[in-house]
């Protein structure tokens, strides 16, 4: 058996304890009793609940500082003490009559569609399984935040206070799995990630179900679980799958809350309940309770509170347009129940929803923390991310087109409304419509990939041709609608209407500011789904109530190329997972990948190089503590989680990085290229273009220790000699015979050394001048190296800042401070291939300000000596020598 798999079912006895022991008691607990035969809800809420608390109980032992609590003794003695109480409590509730064998056999029928979507999805998430156990964390944000996170706790017991950005529902989640097999495995850690994907997929299953029928839900729960992007983003180990499982279980139970007593904006409206019953009651408290765990997960939840807020605001609305005589008051009673469902989610989500961000504001930090400005300037913002609304729009043409031209009775039974006349299907302003919305979102759909993100944006154009598109085929069906709709269709159309007013914030912030990715949308797809899956679902019922032989066998024909396409689109979201950017399509069954450190460089090829280092130097100075400062190299500290890696702030000054072992600069993370720094801003980065890449550094500060550049991350390691700042070089093959050189008042030419004495055309000589600073510079200062023949013309100009690097750096006078030493290497290529020969060259070195041009005087032993240093050594120009 392969290493990873033990190593991942070690943490099974962990998982069952989490889920059956905590979470299922008070699933139990939380639904009505009549819901307890409904067994796919409760495992549902099995795999939300079980995790919300265990990892609220584990929160409570974190953020104990003075002991450290976080171990696996207290964990489990406070869970069990959940456990406990919420079997008591579900043995109390047990007197409740049970429903009859006849409804559980009803409840139990499936036709052959919907076993052939289990076993599609059953297929897929073993496939899954097998990608999860099989790879450690590898994704960028699981390395930084979640993974790091879930070692560090385990190995110091408590939540340290420097800890702010994300919740805590899933690093603490890794950290229990850890404690429970006794060790930092990466493995172990990530086994709860397939179960949280499998409780999104039963999420989406109890929203179509509940809120449609049965066939809806399995509809929806296999378009979600068979979802590409879904198969592709399942083994990372990020966060937007559990947000998915909350958000969809959160509406799911608010609008079960919702339309629970009434159906808002419906013929039924004015016979309102006053009352709030139980039952809308407690799926109120389940959505906020799933609401209240996904803002425990991660902060985008709360653009679910946006979206009661606007389902409450157009509810008010359309009372008020229904009944406009009435006072304000009067139609606020009329929707009391509503407004308490409102209520009662809000409050209930607040306890385990807002202590992490509580947290953050008591210990000084942000509350939250938003993404930097330059992700959101990366958004799309193009006809892609218009996919699943078009793919419903789309599909609820087709059906309509369908059903205008059969006269046979739906699901859905026609019925003739005698006040309003029944309007035939307008082809032609549907098939404008269509045209329209697909000149709108084509273009930047087709180029999508073909230029940048930001150059793929809709235009103004392209909007209004959307808007227009959308506008008539919206007009165009509801007047085809009107007199045809039944009470079911109503209401399966209001549902609809009220979770896409749920998701809609979290659509448009998502679109306009973070859709650069995919996956930032999962927690919405969802909802966005659910009508293509109505559409099908109803379809399919449709055709099995064929009345006579003819239409049977279309039926079947039609049947069977619809299970022939549901197989062919459901191939690339189940083997997708079995896919790796790097590792290609074999990794599993070839041996490219034997261990973990092999899987951790797939994908990671400059950090492993960093890593690889800093490994030798732990195991070759064991007593010596590792200090590392890493500005923005986030996902190094998850290999290294008791080490001292400052990976928050860029330093400005050499002081603060005094005791440091090695500095790391990383492209892009830290920042770009040198050259669009602005001189004399820090320091740091200004020094190290003094590193050289000897080990025998000399008076050098810095060294050049190793690097890596995988093509997306560059990484730079420099060794730190930090005390040779203010130490003389110890060797100058140069020194000013004269005596004392300064330049102005503030630095002294200590001497310099020359690779040669002889130039020929294309020569590269290297030259190193040693300076002392002797107070600080008020300019940024350049220094000139001019070759000069007998007669004082210049013959060639070297000019440039002080230790100017290929890369564009420099060490500029700007940050110099007094007393520190300073190597400033110089490269001069010769290209004058017109110069004469001969022997009465000479070099002059100065500075000058680069603002003012103005050189800087120089002084020998006190008294003025001009402009410029002129070097003892004579320089020769002699024919390039013979090849």
């Amino acid at each position: 058996m392969p290493y990873w798999m033990p190593s991942t079912l070690a943490a099974t006895p962990a998982l069952l304890w989490m889920f059956l022991g905590v979470g299922l008691p008070w699933a139990l607990v939380t639904l009505p009793r009549r819901d307890w035969r409904d067994r796919v809800m409760i495992a549902c809420l099995t795999l939300a609940f079980g995790p919300a608390l265990l990892t609220a109980w584990m929160f409570v032992l974190g953020s104990v500082q003075s002991a450290n609590l976080l171990t696996l003794n207290y964990v489990l003695a406070g869970t069990a003490v959940i456990a406990v109480v919420g079997w008591v409590l579900v043995w109390r509730k047990r007197q409740v009559e049970q429903p009859s064998r006849q409804e559980r056999q009803e409840n139990h029928r499936l036709g052959f569609d919907e076993r052939l979507l289990i076993l599609l999805v059953v297929i897929a998430l073993v496939v899954r399984w097998i990608g999860v156990a099989y790879w450690p964390t590898t994704a960028y944000d699981a390395l930084w935040v979640y993974g790091y996170e879930g070692r560090l706790y385990t190995l110091l017991g408590h939540i340290p206070t420097t800890i702010e950005y994300y919740p805590q529902f899933l690093p603490l989640q890794h950290t229990f799995l850890q404690l429970a097999v006794g060790s930092i495995d990466d493995h172990a850690a990530r086994a709860v990630l397939p179960w949280l994907h499998l409780g999104s997929i039963l999420a989406v299953y109890v929203m179509g179900n509940r809120l449609f029928s049965r066939r809806v839900g399995i509809y929806a729960a296999a378009i979600w679980a068979l979802y590409p992007h879904m198969g592709e983003w399942s083994r990372y180990g990020d966060l937007e799958v559990p947000v998915t499982f909350m958000f969809t279980g959160a509406a799911a139970f608010f609008v079960m809350a919702w339309t629970s007593q009434s159906s808002v904006v419906s013929h039924q409206s004015s016979a309102l309940t006053q009352n709030i019953t139980p039952i809308t009651r407690r799926y109120a408290v389940i959505a906020g309770l799933f609401l209240g765990i996904g803002l425990w997960t991660k902060p985008t939840m709360g653009a679910f509170i946006w979206g009661v807020m606007l389902v409450a605001g157009i509810a008010l609305v359309l009372v008020w347009w229904q009944d406009r005589q009435k006072p304000i008051r009067e139609l606020i009673q009329q929707l009391r129940p509503q407004i308490e469902a409102v209520v009662i989610t809000g409050l209930v989500c607040i306890p385990l929803g807002g202590v992490w961000y509580v947290r953050n504001m008591l210990l000084g930090h942000a509350a939250i923390i938003f993404p930097d400005g330059y992700w959101q300037s990366l958004a799309a913002r193009s006809g892609v991310e218009f996919g699943w609304p078009l793919l419903a729009l789309f599909a609820v043409v087709a059906w309509v087109v369908w059903r205008s031209y059969k006269s046979q009775v739906s699901s859905f039974k026609i019925k003739q409304n005698d006040t309003v006349s029944l309007v035939p299907l307008a082809i032609p302003q549907l098939a404008v419509g269509v045209m329209l919305i697909i000149a709108g979102a084509w273009p930047s759909i087709y180029n999508s990939g073909k230029v940048g993100i930001t150059d793929n944006r809709m235009g103004t154009l392209e909007w209004l041709a959307l808007a227009s598109g959308v506008v008539i085929m919206g007009v165009t069906l509801w007047r085809h609608a009107r007199g045809r709709w039944t009470d079911k269709g109503q209401d399966t159309a209001v549902k609809i209407g009220w979770l896409w007013a749920l998701g809609l914030p979290y659509f448009i912030t998502w679109f306009y500011s973070y859709s650069y990715h995919y996956r930032l949308s999962f927690a919405i797809v969802p909802l966005m789904i659910m009508p293509t899956a109505v559409i099908l679902a109803n379809w399919r019922e449709s055709l099995q109530e064929s009345g006579n032989r003819r239409q049977s066998l279309q039926a079947i024909i039609i049947g069977i190329v619809g299970l022939m396409t549901i197989a062919a689109l459901s191939w690339q979201g189940i083997i997708i997972p079995l896919y790796d950017g790097n590792a290609g399509w074999d990794w599993l069954w070839t041996d490219k990948l034997l261990d973990d450190h092999a899987r951790y460089t797939s994908g990671n090829q400059a950090l492993m190089n960093v890593v690889d280092g800093l490994q030798k130097y732990v195991d070759e100075h064991p007593n010596q503590p590792l200090r590392v400062v890493a500005p923005q190299v986030k996902r190094l500290p998850f290999f290294f989680p008791s080490a001292d890696i400052e990976i928050d702030k860029m330093p400005t000054k050499l002081d603060q990085l005094d005791g440091v072992t090695y500095f790391i600069y990383g492209k892009p993370e830290a920042g770009g290229d040198f050259n669009t720094f602005i001189p004399g801003q820090n320091q740091v980065l200004s020094a190290l273009s003094l590193a050289t890449g000897s080990t025998d550094i000399g008076s050098n500060i810095m060294r050049r220790a190793w690097g890596d550049d995988d093509g997306i991350f560059k990484y730079t390691v420099y060794e730190l000699h930090l005390e040779n700042r203010f130490k003389p070089p110890t060797y100058i093959n140069g020194p000013t015979p004269e005596g004392d050189v300064q330049l102005g008042d503030f630095v002294r030419l200590l001497g310099y050394d020359i690779g040669g004495l002889d130039f020929w055309p294309k020569r590269r000589l290297i030259m190193h001048l040693y300076w002392q600073v002797l107070a600080r510079p008020t300019a940024n200062y350049m220094v000139y190296i001019h070759l000069r023949d007998k007669d004082g013309n210049v013959v060639q100009a070297w000019d440039g800042p002080v230790s100017w690097t290929n890369d564009g750096n420099m060490y500029s006078t700007l940050v110099w401070e007094p007393g520190e030493y300073i190597v400033d290497e110089r490269s001069l290529t010769f290209d004058k291939a017109d110069t004469p020969l001969g022997d009465g060259y000479s070099i002059l070195v100065g500075m000058y300000d680069l603002e003012t041009q103005k050189r800087v005087a120089i002084s020998i032993n006190g008294r003025p000596a001009g402009e410029g240093y002129r070097l003892t050594d004579k320089i020769t120009i002699v024919p390039p020598p013979a090849s």
